[in-house]
């Protein structure tokens, strides 16, 4: 039988696993650590900052990773 918490766990790491995975740049702008809180908008009119592929990239690394943490602990009972 599977516990709550561990169902709980392993749903939130797959969820924000393909999150990161499918819109890595939305993952971007909502960390402040990229761009840090008191930044603001930038450009003409409050236009976007553009994000460096590399970042994307690392961004959806990282998703892979945690949706394969939430995939093992989502297959723990069935092993």
């Amino acid at each position: 039988m599977v516990d709550v918490r561990s169902a709980l766990a392993a749903t939130l790491a797959i969820g924000i696993g393909l999150v990161a995975v499918a819109a890595p740049g939305a993952v971007v702008r909502l960390q402040f650590a990229a761009y840090g809180p008191t930044t603001g908008r930038h450009g003409e009119y409050g236009g976007e900052r553009e994000i460096d592929d590399r970042l994307r990239w690392l961004v959806r690394a990282v998703g892979v990773a945690v949706l394969g943490v939430g995939v093992y602990l989502a297959a723990q009972p069935f092993l």
